[in-house]
């Protein structure tokens, strides 16, 4: 039997069984959590789901591309679990994508011819050097064997480009997601004429004087750290005094992502003004304007005294009402965990673990509060582990 066959097999029982499944790719470790909605011989969709249970938009995946097929785990078993306790809680608010199809259609075309009339922002998956490409952004041309795609860029403004892609060489399409849907209603925004170029502070000698400044003026910035990690945050700084700083964190979507404690030996730039920013910042007032900002479940009113020891009150207050702490040390070593005691005559800060095997890991570990670089606490992977939904 070909794999090929057995992945549809696959597909057409967790469809008929209404079933949630993983779906890995060739090529990439991105991976798909979702229900089928649709499903053909050669390809099918999804109504996917993010990190915290939460539907979030749709993908199109050709079956040739799936390298396997996951329909009960220990992952998908905890998936289950944040579903039901999100669709309990109302947090799912992302409308579906509108687009009947009819059992004659063919998936592709549809999807594509959709996308095209609509002018619709979507995530075109390709191949290049082996490795799965994800070019956002609008077909402006269909052709008998492939499209024509702008390519946007939120980064870089002026960084749009046209690219031609043979039908055969799309692997899967994304879209509907609440990312794609916030760039939709932000494309007159994404133009080169309205680029700029970024505004930066990288003088280390000026960050604490830059971050005085920007406290309480509800304005967004970008903080870059100093360990070539692959992230950074965005957000805007609540307090800070002569070593440290508390940012209220936004994610990709421009909605409430936290905070994030961070000492200023940590920072390699801070980020005053660039594309990138202004369009999160237009996030986050559509956000706003649809009381999609924050999840019911998390505060995002959280008020800290610039003259405390901002550290030692963070950790005193996880202590007091059981909260989970991202501890990142200065070593790069990087946890989840329950802080349980501070002793401030030895610098010590004992922690209960997340994610240890108790018969041969300790499920404690006592920290020097000197080596807490940063500390991220209230997101929502949190407030579910918290609540013991994971």
């Amino acid at each position: 039997m070909s794999l090929l066959k057995t992945i549809y097999e696959q597909l057409r029982s967790a469809q008929i069984d209404e079933r949630l499944i993983n779906a890995f790719q060739k090529n990439s470790d991105i991976v798909y959590t979702g229900v089928i909605q649709y499903l053909d011989a050669q390809d099918f969709v999804m109504l996917t789901y993010n990190d915290y249970g939460i539907q979030d938009g749709e993908v199109y995946l050709k079956i040739g591309s799936v390298k396997s097929i996951e329909t009960d785990s220990y992952d998908l078993a905890s998936m289950k679990d944040r579903i039901s306790f999100d669709e309990m809680n109302d947090l799912s608010s992302n409308p579906s994508f509108d687009m009947p199809i009819k059992m004659s259609d063919s998936l592709f075309d549809r999807i594509v011819k959709t996308l095209y009339e609509e002018q619709r922002v979507s995530l075109i998956i390709t191949v290049e050097d082996g490795k799965l490409k994800y070019s956002e952004g609008l077909v402006k041309d269909v052709r008998a064997d492939g499209l024509t795609f702008l390519n946007l860029n939120k980064f870089d403004f002026s960084k749009q480009r046209m690219m031609d892609f043979l039908f055969d060489d799309i692997h899967g399409i994304e879209f509907g997601g609440t990312e794609l849907q916030l760039v939709q209603e932000t494309l007159a925004m994404i133009k080169p004429e309205n680029h700029i170029d970024d505004v930066s502070v990288r003088d280390t000698d000026k960050f604490r004087e830059t971050i005085g400044k920007l406290r309480g003026t509800n304005k967004a910035i970008i903080i870059d750290t100093n360990d070539e990690r692959k992230y950074f945050y965005v957000g805007q700084v609540i307090a800070g005094n002569a070593n440290e700083l508390v940012m209220m964190v936004v994610d990709m979507n421009g909605r409430f992502g936290g905070y994030v404690w961070i000492r200023y030996d940590d920072i390699k730039e801070i980020l005053l003004d660039s594309d990138y920013l202004r369009l999160i910042h237009r996030f986050v007032k559509l956000n706003k304007d649809t009381k999609h900002f924050v999840l019911p479940v998390l505060n995002a009113e959280r008020a800290f005294d610039d003259t405390d020891n901002i550290l030692t009150h963070i950790l005193y207050q996880s202590i007091k009402f059981r909260k989970i702490i991202r501890f990142e040390l200065a070593d790069k070593e990087n946890f989840a965990a329950f802080p349980t005691n501070l002793n401030l005559t030895t610098g010590l800060l004992t922690v209960e673990l997340l994610d240890v095997d108790e018969q041969t890991e300790s499920t404690t570990k006592q920290i020097g509060i000197e080596s807490i670089r940063e500390m991220a606490f209230d997101y929502f992977k949190a407030f579910l582990l918290e609540n013991q939904v994971d």
